[in-house]
């Protein structure tokens, strides 16, 4: 992950808050063997989160070398593979089903449903 090594250990700013304290609940987790803190809001609300994880975010905010890191978690395909890869990275964000669901929205769901020490939360 060190293409997005900067992106998981930069201190997020953190403005005021509706209560007023300027301090949002953070959830600490494991992508891969990194452990992050992510705001709670953004695991457990649906609009948040697809918001952040989004096909503009992939295209607009992500740099060349980020999206090439994370295309090398894609299925690879024998003939067309970068061509198939966009098209799968197009039916991921518009929440196309996999088989047994769209991988975002699964992911989300567990997000949203799971406690802490079940789903890689620490």
């Amino acid at each position: 992950m060190d293409s997005l090594d900067h992106m998981l250990t930069d201190p997020l700013e953190l403005g005021p808050c509706g209560d007023g304290h300027g301090t949002r609940i953070m959830e600490d987790c494991l992508l891969g063997g990194t452990r992050v803190s992510l705001p709670e809001d953004l695991l457990e609300d649906p609009e948040i989160f697809f918001d952040v994880v989004s096909l503009s975010t992939w295209q607009e905010v992500l740099s060349d070398s980020q999206r090439e890191h994370l295309q090398q978690f894609l299925p690879h395909f024998p003939e067309d593979s970068v061509e198939q890869q966009n098209e799968l990275i197009l039916a991921l964000f518009s929440g196309e089903n996999f088989r047994f669901g769209n991988p975002l929205h699964i992911a989300q769901k567990l997000f949203r449903d799971t406690e802490p020490a079940e789903s890689g939360f620490l």
